[in-house]
């Protein structure tokens, strides 16, 4: 009994470091989102603002300049990212269900291919990618980068969605194809509602990665008014001086998005509705 009730504890310290150390960034960038430069900037800066100021999102939506314009970014990081998602998850739901339930030569090779690109890292494509979107004038489009953001989250969601198709018992489709249903039918009816913790961890791999994403942001999009969140609040960086107060503020209202669609949609990122359809 003792010795439970010691592993227990163990267990709970070891969690709330882990969480105390994973959670530090987020707070600290909190913190220094409200505080003015003189703060910022002196030796040793209190971890609790002493003078608080909201200056820093103040000027993300009330600056609207040449050069800066919160409003448009979000709405181009918005667009970018919903439609990175949506082409994703299209591609990745037929790809992965295809791969899953029908055996054609060649189907392991495909299956490892697709995983293999995973490997690559996005700075090895960009020069190919950049010359290709050069050649169909995609370069500085939000649909050109929505594009080479679908080309690396469709691999990975196209396995995961392959994964979640491989737990559902084929025998639920066989026993709709008795009652009737056609093949459309039983993939809508019967085995995509199954699949929802599958499709809500996907999208949600595909809607980060198109909205936090940098490199290609930086390199493809030239024109301010098409940059997306994370190239604008960047430029905030300067060689001789950076407002890191303004910085924070833009890095924090970036992350709630993201922060949002987690809590809501925690719920399905549990899992265990394929075994729940199982016993029914």
């Amino acid at each position: 009994m003792k010795t439970r009730k010691t592993g227990k504890a163990v267990t709970v310290i070891l969690t709330i470091i882990v969480c105390a150390f994973a959670l530090f960034p987020f707070i600290w960038m909190l913190s220094t989102s409200f505080k003015t430069n003189s703060e910022i900037y002196t030796a040793a800066p209190a971890f609790v603002p002493k003078e608080p100021t909201a200056a820093g999102y103040v000027n993300m939506f009330t600056t609207e300049t040449s050069t800066f314009n919160f409003k448009q970014w979000a709405a181009n990081s918005v667009f970018v990212a919903f439609l990175t998602t949506v082409f994703s998850m299209v591609i990745a739901v037929l790809g992965g269900y295809g791969i899953s339930r029908y055996r054609f030569r060649g189907r392991g090779a495909l299956s490892y291919i697709v995983l293999t690109t995973q490997v690559l890292p996005g700075s090895l494509l960009m020069i190919p990618l950049y010359i290709i979107m050069g050649n169909f004038n995609l370069l500085d489009t939000k649909t050109g980068l929505m594009l080479a953001y679908v080309t690396f989250t469709v691999p990975f969601c196209t396995w995961m969605m392959k994964g979640f198709f491989d737990s559902i018992p084929i025998s639920l489709e066989e026993a709709a194809k008795v009652d009737g249903a056609g093949t459309f039918r039983c993939f809508a009816t019967v085995v995509l509602p199954l699949t929802v913790p599958g499709l809500v961890s996907t999208g949600l791999f595909a809607f980060i990665n198109g909205w936090n994403e940098y490199l290609f942001a930086s390199s493809f999009m030239q024109s301010y008014g098409n940059w997306t969140l994370p190239v604008g609040i960047a430029s905030f960086k300067g060689q001789y001086a950076t407002d890191w107060g303004t910085l924070m503020a833009g890095s924090v209202l970036i992350t709630i998005p993201v922060v949002i669609l987690f809590l809501g949609l925690q719920k399905h990122l549990v899992g265990g509705m394929t075994a729940g359809a199982v016993k029914q």
